[in-house]
C-alpha cells in the first residue's frame, strides 16, 4: 500500500495575499468512497472544483467536504474560498517521489465585489461614434 506523507495540520493561508482574485473554472466529478472490494459505493467522499488564481497565474483543484452543496457557478465567476488550507503531500514511487499540493476549503461562494453588473437592456450599448 502506498504511504502518503503530508503536513499534519496543513498551512492556513491569507487568500487575498497568496492567491489574489479567484475565478471559477469548472466542477469535477466528486470522489466516491470505495468499498472493501475496491468498487465505488456511490457515497460521495468529497467534491472537487477547478479554480484559477490570478496572482499565481495558474489553476488548481479545491477539495470541499461531501456535505457541501454542489456548486454550479458560471464559468469565470469571481469566487472566494471559506477557510482555505494548503497541504503538501509526497507519494513514494520507487526511487522517486511524486509531490504536490492540495487545497481544501470549507466552501466556495460567489464574490459579489468582483462581479460586473448586467447592462440595462433599455439603454443602448452601441458606440455613438460608429454609424
Amino acid at each position: 500500500m502506498v504511504k502518503i506523507l503530508k503536513l499534519r495540520n496543513g498551512i492556513e493561508i491569507d487568500e487575498e495575499k497568496s492567491l489574489g482574485k479567484l475565478k471559477f473554472l469548472d466542477k469535477k466529478s466528486p470522489s466516491l468512497i470505495l468499498g472493501e472490494d475496491g468498487e465505488p459505493t456511490g457515497e460521495i467522499k468529497d467534491r472537487r472544483y477547478d479554480i484559477l488564481s490570478k496572482l499565481q497565474h495558474d489553476s488548481f483543484t479545491v477539495v470541499l467536504p461531501a456535505e457541501t452543496d454542489e456548486k454550479d457557478f458560471p464559468f469565470n465567476s469571481t469566487v472566494k474560498l471559506i477557510n482555505p488550507v494548503v497541504e503538501n503531500y509526497a507519494i513514494p514511487n520507487g526511487r522517486y517521489v511524486d509531490a504536490g499540493i492540495r487545497v481544501t476549503a470549507d466552501d466556495i461562494i460567489l464574490d459579489n465585489k468582483g462581479v460586473a453588473s448586467k447592462a440595462d437592456p433599455s439603454k443602448s450599448t452601441t458606440n455613438p461614434l460608429k454609424k
